[in-house]
């Protein structure tokens, strides 16, 4: 399992838009991408900083938590509440389905944590607002603590 290129946060912003592209969301029907936005009303996936090794096995295999934000900034408070939310809530299904997986064999997903309810972090003078929604993703990887 241990690769030269970690591709997490790639793996989880595909499955995201996977679905999307399928239309299985009610609220998001745009895709979400990695970086923060200036554009309005999209979603973006951020890491976070806090990564650390939660526990080692004799064999080697570290569980890791890896911290990441969603972003959204609108000038509509329920847009960015629906949308985040709707992702808090497809994020969590994740740990029943454990459809997550690594694209290059860098990962074997856990379980993931919504380690915060959507909240507004940011308001302009022109009433633009921007919300995020923090997730926690626990991942093994081998030989790397």
């Amino acid at each position: 399992m241990k690769n030269s290129k970690f591709d997490l946060q790639v793996s989880l912003v595909t499955l995201i838009n996977k679905y999307e592209k399928k239309g299985c969301f009610d609220k998001i029907k745009e895709p979400i991408f990695i970086r923060f936005l200036d554009k309005d009303d999209q979603l973006g996936l951020v890491p976070s900083p806090g990564a650390h090794v939660v526990d080692v096995d004799y064999s080697g295999q570290a569980k890791w938590v890896y911290n990441y934000v969603a972003t959204i900034r609108t000038t509509s408070r329920r847009t960015a509440y629906d949308k985040l939310n709707e992702l808090s809530e497809f994020l969590q299904r994740l740990n029943k389905t454990k459809e997550l997986t690594s694209l290059n064999g860098s990962f074997k997903f856990d379980s993931i944590s919504v380690s915060s309810d959507v909240h507004e972090i940011q308001e302009d003078l022109q009433g633009t607002v921007t919300y995020q929604l923090d997730v926690a993703v626990f991942v093994y990887r081998n030989g790397e603590f």
